[in-house]
């Protein structure tokens, strides 16, 4: 009780006015929905991934030409000039690999000290590797990863598929370079596939579309529910066209490829891990080498895939 300083006689009560509760569905509510089932995923934005597909463009003329460089000084193919080494680099998988390898080295470590600056943060973490998911639920990825591949191959025989596919040829020239082809298909591709599309790709495609709907650029009531579908949709695209030359551009194997990036596009997604993807992609490679090791007996008869 306060008195009143003169008369002493008892001041009134003002009490404190305390906001009535809101619904929770009205405190939650803005002038945009913002989905709760829309994961997280800051960084990377659209931005940041067209940054980085810029920058696989002077990351693959480097890698190119330090590749020529080095087969050029070091006589790997005797003394043959620049322009017949360059001419190797679509026909000879002994220099076509080393060469992308490169190129995707180079173009992993120029992200990793650009994007940090910009996100202030971990390159890793920026774009969401989160390792440890992979560890814990690794057994379980690798095998899905197979059971992703297997299943892949069994559906192709349904399928009008191309019979002697450039990838096929790449393979039969040298068992050198069938064994560059395997070991590159379960560790640089796997990885910078990985992180191009589900690192940077589907989380910046993911943002934009909210970005639109903030602006209400689109509808919110129509586009909320189909975020995540159309940037899956968006991401396969472009990861089935990257594999198009090595498919002969046919539609069948197209089709396959786009089934496996909408896989990897809900598990990277599920555990909020590119690593975790990574995982099952480069599972899933091994199993499209593994049938023809059997069949060339660990690659020594290469002539076998022509029966």
């Amino acid at each position: 009780m306060t008195l009143d300083p003169v008369s002493l006689t008892p001041l009134p009560q003002h009490e404190e006015r305390v906001e009535p509760a809101l619904p929770e569905a009205e405190y939650l509510y803005q002038p945009y929905p913002q989905p709760s089932n829309l994961p997280q995923l800051d960084p990377p934005h659209l931005g940041h991934a067209i940054l980085f597909f810029v920058l696989t463009v002077p990351m693959l003329f480097l890698g190119e030409a330090l590749s020529l460089f080095l087969a050029k000084q070091s006589h790997l193919f005797g003394h043959d000039s620049y322009h017949a080494i360059f001419e190797r680099l679509g026909t000879d998988a002994r220099l076509a690999i080393p060469s992308q390898a490169l190129t995707y080295a180079l173009t992993a470590l120029a992200a990793a000290a650009i994007f940090p600056v910009l996100w202030r943060q971990p390159f890793l973490q920026g774009i969401h590797w989160n390792v440890n998911a992979a560890k814990a639920k690794f057994l379980w990825l690798f095998a899905l990863g197979l059971a992703l591949g297997f299943g892949i191959t069994l559906l192709g025989n349904y399928l009008p598929m191309p019979k002697d596919p450039p990838i096929m040829q790449d393979m039969m020239g040298s068992p050198l370079g069938a064994w560059m082809m395997l070991l590159f298909g379960i560790t640089f591709a796997p990885l910078l596939e990985e992180l191009a599309f589900r690192g940077f790709l589907l989380p910046g495609l993911i943002h934009g579309l909210r970005w639109l709907m903030q602006r209400d650029i689109l509808s919110p009531e129509a586009f909320s529910w189909m975020t995540i579908p159309l940037s899956v949709v968006l991401t396969t695209i472009p990861f089935a066209l990257l594999h198009a030359t090595q498919v002969s551009h046919a539609w069948a194997p197209l089709f396959l490829i786009g089934i496996v990036s909408v896989a990897l596009c809900v598990i990277r997604l599920r555990l909020k891990s590119v690593a975790a993807s990574a995982v099952v992609h480069a599972a899933y490679n091994f199993t499209l080498f593994a049938g023809l090791l059997l069949q060339t007996d660990g690659f020594r008869h290469l002539e076998r895939l022509n029966s």
